[in-house]
């Protein structure tokens, strides 16, 4: 049997609202050298039914009889797929029909890349348009991302099924963490390119992966995360060991962050690199607003005050605390 160029790496748990949809989107690709890897992972909702009625060849299920969560279902399928590159695609998401095409382009123009990647759509649950994710589209920008949060959308990843599979040896973390990880370990082994292109429609819901991630900064999630974060902020973004721990843990727990600190040490690394653009560590300042929102407008006030005080032409056409503060709080 000739190996395809893409396995769709389909996760499912209780998905039946939109799997209908993104089926169709799958299987109405330009491109079509590509298999559909489906996990069903304990579905109780009538998703195993809607699978199994699906009667392309391009389609393969594996059924988890009980849920064994997002891990072990995307490494089910990784270890099934035959595909060259693999290309992510989560239950509740879209994507545009030349989705696999365009990927396919990069991958053919940049043979030395082990990440692609797009731009995405932000959609709420029913669907409505409700913002842009962009992230950084050139290697070392991602990089320096990455040492902060994970801005890459997941439903748009594409990367070399061997690589991962043989040699990282597959997923690790848990649900919120192990795209993530995967990510930064895949920047050990070669480049990264993203399209401009928003690719891929991504569900911000409570129950999606992005709303668990901003859901709380208290959770048994932390402790990957910091390690993910404090292993890039010393290999990517020049920091030590004391002033990436400062860093990561302001991410994570906002509330006990020393806001002064953390910006003096973040200009600082700036400072030693090229090519890191205003706009980008903006957009990372306004997501870490965000999070220190969620603990507290106190919190939020406070960060905002060592932003302004800290980078006064860089902000100083922000609306007042107050103002702005309510307007992110309206947003959650």
């Amino acid at each position: 049997m000739s190996r395809p160029f893409f396995s769709i790496l389909l996760p499912v748990h209780n998905a039946r609202p939109h799997l209908g949809r993104v089926l169709r989107d799958l299987l109405a690709q330009t491109f079509r050298d590509f298999e559909i890897i489906a996990v069903d992972d304990g579905s109780t909702d009538g998703s195993s039914e809607l699978l199994k009625a699906c009667l392309d060849k391009r389609l393969r299920v594996i059924t988890f009889p009980e849920n064994r969560g997002l891990v072990a279902a995307l490494n089910a399928g990784l270890t099934e797929a035959r595909g060259a590159w693999i290309a992510r695609q989560d239950a509740d998401d879209r994507c545009r029909e030349d989705r696999l095409a365009c990927q396919r382009g990069l991958i053919l123009r940049n043979p030395d890349t082990v990440f692609i990647y797009s731009r995405a759509r932000l959609i709420d649950g029913r669907g409505w348009w409700c913002g842009t994710m962009r992230p950084p589209l050139d290697d070392g920008g991602l990089r320096w991302d990455l040492c902060f949060r994970n801005a890459v959308p997941h439903t748009s990843a594409v990367f070399p099924s061997r690589l991962v599979r043989d040699e990282l040896n597959g997923y690790s973390g848990d649900n919120v963490t192990a795209d993530f990880d995967l990510w930064s370990r895949l920047l050990r082994r070669g480049g990264a390119v993203g399209d401009l292109r928003c690719l891929v429609s991504y569900r911000n819901h409570s129950g999606s992966i992005m709303g668990r991630e901003h859901a709380s900064d208290d959770k048994p999630s932390s402790a990957g995360l910091r390690g993910i974060l404090l292993e890039n902020l010393i290999e990517w973004g020049g920091a030590g060991t004391d002033e990436a721990r400062i860093m990561a843990d302001a991410w994570l727990f906002p509330g006990d962050a020393d806001w002064g600190e953390y910006f003096s040490i973040r200009e600082h690394l700036v400072s030693k690199r090229t090519g890191v653009p205003s706009s980008l560590i903006a957009d990372e300042d306004y997501t870490l607003l965000h999070r220190a929102a969620a603990v507290s407008p106190d919190c939020a006030s406070t960060m905002l005050k060592a932003m302004r005080a800290e980078f006064t032409r860089r902000y100083d056409a922000l609306p007042q605390p107050r103002t702005l503060i309510a307007r992110i709080m309206g947003s959650f």
